[in-house]
């Protein structure tokens, strides 16, 4: 894909990031799926640049969110789990934007996001990290939906009308427990219906429904004129693919491809096959914005640069947060990644785990049939670039949050504790 020519702005645009939780790329229709789980989110891409191959660094909720604000990845920002938040050191841009005049606010869902246990606060005016809403019945452990779009209008229409808007707006709901909405039937059957598997992801898909809905309300009084609107998610989910449902201790691509759509004036409308990752939002909505990137980022501007079509991405998850054990902290530090994989061109390896796993993407996308015995020199080129990443890639240090008993429960209710 060429260089995209961006126009140049007459006042600084405002800026808005809308993430959901958990949300896998071909759940929604855009991507390929074939239910009408986005309306709104397909509505929006069709006035936008669509990222069709876009990997999330780790599938942790605070880690990736971190690899996103900073454009490093997380195990140089030392937090590699839920539970170890940024080091003070570390700049975001959204300290960034603050610096260059921007009014900051963000609305956040999920507990591992709180700012105690993430450090993803900085730089933020206003950093609405309050839940009420109870996850498995008992634990305060989220905002739904609609919450999240009442507190997210609420800040837009308090705006300081003298400055520029830089908004973080997260929706949780896909996340597991998956909630049906009776309104919102992607597939149209009864969940009594269906097997185990099918009712999981109707569920699933009825989350996603749900919170297009909520989506499509933000949407619709978001400006249009001299304004940057990025729709990503921070890790897919495993229903049932590999023996496994939910995310973090996987690299298969249902936990680690995400949606990456963009819209705002100088971005071109269409679709893009460019093998990019979460790393390089920071530096594409700083260039969006006319402001300087920050000092040693490792993403690409994805509308000025030129990204190979075997571009190596190397992922790797250490799985769950923190454990609720005395002297986890150094018990952490010492453990290698619990997986990692390397993907360039249409292969992609994983190690880790039961063994080395070799998969060609173009015609097994599913990744059902292993290649390891029959392609070992690429499988040898590939772990290759693995270690390569490894020796080349430092690991930063993190101070763990002090976890109080209600962070425990709440990490335990959403499977992160080990």
């Amino acid at each position: 894909m060429l260089p995209l020519l961006l126009a140049a702005f007459a006042a600084a645009p405002d800026v808005f990031i809308v993430s959901v939780d958990t949300l896998r790329a071909d759940r929604l229709g855009c991507y390929g799926h074939e239910l009408p789980t986005s309306p709104n989110i397909d509505a929006f891409a069709k006035d936008a640049l669509l990222f069709e191959d876009c990997l999330a660094e780790v599938p942790l909720t605070s880690p990736s969110f971190g690899a996103m604000l900073t454009s490093r990845y997380p195990r140089m920002n030392g937090a590699a789990r839920n539970g170890l938040p940024l080091p003070p050191d570390v700049r975001t841009i959204t300290q960034q934007f603050k610096d260059a005049g921007y009014q900051t606010v963000c609305v956040t869902s999920n507990w591992t996001l709180k700012r105690d246990l993430s450090g993803l606060d900085r730089g933020f005016d206003h950093y609405d990290d309050g839940f009420k809403d109870k996850r498995w019945g008992f634990m305060i452990g989220e905002r739904f939906g609609d919450d999240v779009t009442a507190a997210s209008l609420k800040l837009i229409q308090e705006r300081d009308p003298n400055k520029p808007l830089f908004a973080w707006f997260h929706y949780s709901d896909p996340h597991a427990p998956y909630k049906f909405h009776d309104e919102f039937n992607p597939a149209g059957k009864a969940l009594w219906k269906l097997d185990e598997v099918a009712a999981t992801r109707a569920r699933y898909d009825s989350e996603v429904a749900y919170t297009d809905a909520e989506i499509g309300k933000l949407l619709a009084v978001l400006p249009k004129e001299n304004a940057i609107v990025l729709f990503v998610a921070d890790h897919g989910e495993s229903l049932h693919e590999h023996d496994y449902l939910g995310h973090g201790r996987r690299v298969y691509q249902d936990n680690i491809r995400v949606p990456l759509i963009i819209r705002g004036p100088g971005v071109a409308q269409g679709r893009s096959k460019d093998p990019v990752r979460l790393i390089d939002v920071a530096p594409t909505l700083l260039a969006l914005a006319g402001l300087q990137p920050i000092k040693d980022m490792l993403g690409v501007d994805l509308l000025r640069a030129e990204i190979p079509a075997d571009r190596a991405r190397v992922i790797e998850t250490y799985g769950g947060a923190v454990p609720s054990v005395p002297g986890a902290k150094a018990m952490m530090a010492a453990r290698p990644p619990m997986r990692q994989s390397v993907t360039r061109g249409e292969w992609k390896l994983i190690i880790g785990g039961p063994g080395p796993e070799l998969f060609n993407l173009a015609n097994d996308p599913g990744e059902l049939k292993n290649r390891i015995d029959e392609e070992k020199n690429r499988a040898a080129e590939l772990r290759k670039l693995i270690e390569d990443w490894d020796a080349k890639i430092p690991k930063g240090s993190a101070e763990a949050a002090e976890l109080d008993g209600e962070d425990i429960q709440a990490l335990k209710s959403l499977g992160y504790v080990e």
